[in-house]
């Protein structure tokens, strides 16, 4: 695959990381990340990809009909690793508060694995308007 292949295949892989969240199908999430992957949200513990198949029943993701979008700024890659910046409006709409959108800065690091690129690392951190 060369080098515009291999980008398109990730943005597809953000974009339907990004459905799975927004369609709160819980059970597919792990499964788009390695074996030893790690989310690594802002305000919250590290999950490891086990975490994600057996600890989160998606309640959060259903309750407040969650929905992120990911924009791609910058995608760097090699053969087994890509580096992909990118930053993310999630919006929710919790009974108690109404409607909230949140941005934030966003950043993959993915590996290759049979020719597949999965989720090794995501972290991510909220602009300087997210309410602390």
């Amino acid at each position: 695959m060369g080098i515009q292949e291999e980008k398109q295949a990730i943005q597809q892989l953000l974009t339907a990381y990004a459905d799975t969240l927004n369609t709160a199908n819980i059970p597919l999430i792990h499964l788009f990340y390695t074996s030893d992957g790690l989310f690594m949200a802002a305000d919250t513990k590290t999950f490891t990809t086990l975490d994600l198949s057996t600890r989160n029943n998606g309640s959060y993701l259903k309750r407040t009909k969650f929905h992120i979008d990911f924009t791609v700024h910058d995608i760097a890659l090699d053969t087994r690793y890509a580096f992909v910046q990118a930053t993310a409006v999630a919006t929710t709409h919790d009974p108690v508060n109404g409607q909230q959108s949140i941005q934030s800065r966003d950043f993959f690091v993915l590996r290759k694995e049979a020719k597949a690129w999965k989720i090794y690392r995501y972290m991510f951190n909220y602009d300087e308007d997210h309410p602390k």
